[in-house]
């Protein structure tokens, strides 16, 4: 670090500790990314893109997301900072890219925040619907409608959670970490279980086990309305389409959103040369290969009833209830897991609550992205540097936190209000996929780049190569392609005025701020391309 640096930045030093080992960080990232994209929406995704095979969607979707890995994971170790992304590209890249592009995911990530803190709360009422309707306990059932249905205890349920994980937020990186890791090693049980029941399962044996599970002749009886309803127009049984796996590779990206939130604690993390394999790299192959055997296996066992239910389920709803005994189990991997081991009330109960736990343990994940970027803007001089603070005895950006907490507020009545039918709804379903698209694609033009324009830095890195190129540069440069690629087909997810120009009028305003801040620092006699030449101290 150069004589300058301590009039560049706000301090010679961030503050935050080096305290998260490799498991941790690992963790961050598994607990960021498996939740609703693999427990929901990889069921939905053949209903919703008529022709789409979803395993293949995942599988697709597996090549942008392992080469970013490997892009993310040799830019930590040369720049292990905090800010992750909003490092690399800015340094990399171009600083107003770099802020604009984490600026937008920050919004979808702050949020999305607040946003899982509401559905999670009726995603544990649909699991407690599951295990009662599989065990014939109506209690259950009772208890998970309530959740799942009433928007006042939604509501509190939201603010509740939302309160916990902020408090234990202000606790800094240590005590996060023991939570992190409880709400990995829990679910986690339940998916081998899950992936277990689905390779025990032929798919022969799969109506019998689930009329066992759900009611005599409820297998037969969904087909039935299905196939009596065949001229509707959302009818999901038509032959194979590419396009509409494609499509379906949408929700596939969103489910794989989170593998790199390791990086945004670069500078908090442990020997980041070793760690940093483990937390980015390793992480993404195992989300990758539990996705693509999740959706292959369920979709080998039940085939073309998975969207055949999710036709039903949401079209004639009527019908299926007054089919089933007692509630109606959600459109979700868990109801078809839990179908698969009738009798058995204590695995049927913990399958079904994966998936709730799965979507929870995003929201500690979650706080560290939010906070790290805020926290790194505001190190540089490009947010109040309030935002920069941080507590001497636990080590965390408490007013970072304090921020993401109001964002997360905001996404829970932004959800709160779309359920009641109010404006705001789409909102509050903000297009994520589409703004970390952004980050990700530019986030690769920094891999291809950085050995280049930044040897420097590349030097401090792992250097592999191949026939003298530079491997962070080969997989930056596929990244980039593939990234592009899907950040223009979630383009086409995105109404006009209820898509676009919300994000519009979002990155506008973050243009503003970049551009106030610049001026100001001028004013001040600060030495703004200098800051941007610099990585940041540890």
């Amino acid at each position: 670090m150069s004589k300058e640096a301590p009039t560049l930045f706000l301090r010679k030093a961030t503050g935050l500790v080096r305290e998260v080992g490799p498991f941790t960080a690992m963790a961050l990232g598994l607990t960021h990314t498996i939740g609703g994209g693999i427990n929901r929406l990889m069921i939905e995704g053949s209903y919703a893109n008529p022709g789409a095979s979803m395993p293949l969607a995942f599988a697709i979707t597996a090549i942008p997301t392992i080469l970013t890995a490997i892009c993310y994971t040799l830019l930590s170790i040369s720049m292990p900072r905090t800010g992750g992304d909003y490092i690399y590209i800015t340094r990399a890249v171009n600083p107003i890219i770099g802020f604009l592009s984490t600026w937008g995911f920050w919004f979808t990530e702050v949020l999305s925040l607040g946003i899982i803190c509401f559905y999670d709360i009726p995603l544990w009422g649909q699991c407690l619907q599951i295990a009662g309707v599989a065990t014939g306990n109506t209690a259950w059932v009772d208890l998970g409608t309530t959740l799942s249905t009433d928007l006042t205890v939604m509501l509190m349920g939201a603010f509740a959670l939302l309160i916990i994980f902020t408090v234990t937020a202000f606790l800094g990186m240590r005590v996060y970490g023991w939570i992190v890791n409880a709400l990995l090693i829990i679910p986690a049980i339940g998916s081998f279980a899950t992936i277990g029941l689905l390779i025990s399962t032929t798919p022969a044996n799969a109506p019998s086990l689930w009329n066992q599970t759900y009611g005599a002749g409820t297998y037969e009886g969904i087909q039935a309305i299905a196939e009596a309803n065949k001229t509707h127009e959302a009818y999901p049984l038509v032959p194979f389409s590419m396009d509409a796996t494609l499509k379906g590779g949408i929700a596939a990206i969103w489910a794989y959103i989170g593998f790199t939130a390791a990086a945004y604690v670069g500078g908090e993390v442990k020997n980041p040369s070793r760690s940093m394999i483990i937390a980015i790299i390793l992480s993404a192959g195992l989300i990758i290969l539990y996705y693509i055997a999740a959706s292959a296996l369920v979709y080998h066992v039940f085939g073309d009833f998975i969207p055949t239910y999710c036709f039903v389920h949401k079209n004639f709803p009527d019908d299926l209830k007054a089919l089933l005994p007692t509630a109606v189990p959600p459109r979700s991997l868990p109801t078809f897991a839990a179908a698969l081991t009738p009798g058995n009330a204590a695995l049927q109960f913990f399958v079904a609550i994966t998936a709730a736990i799965w979507l929870m343990n995003d929201i500690p994940a979650f706080f560290v992205v939010c906070t790290r970027l805020v926290f790194a803007w505001s190190f540089d001089r490009f947010f109040p540097e309030t935002f920069a603070a941080v507590d001497e005895r636990f080590h965390t950006p408490y007013w970072a936190v304090t921020l993401t907490f109001i964002g997360g507020i905001l996404g829970v009545l932004l959800s709160w209000i779309g359920e009641k039918g109010l404006p705001g709804a789409f909102i509050a379903a903000m297009d994520t996929t589409m703004l970390y698209q952004v980050t990700v694609t530019f986030a690769c033009l920094a891999a291809a780049l950085t050995p280049y324009v930044r040897k420097d830095l590349y030097e401090k890195g792992l250097k592999f190569e191949i026939a003298g190129l530079p491997v962070l540069t080969i997989c930056g440069i596929l990244g980039f392609m593939f990234n592009f690629w899907f950040w223009l087909v979630a383009a086409t997810w995105l109404d006009p005025t209820q898509g676009m120009l919300p994000q519009a009028i979002w990155m506008m305003a973050g243009l503003a701020i970049f551009v106030g801040f610049y001026i100001v620092n001028i004013r001040k006699g600060i030495d703004v391309k200098t800051i941007y030449a610099e990585v940041p101290p540890a």
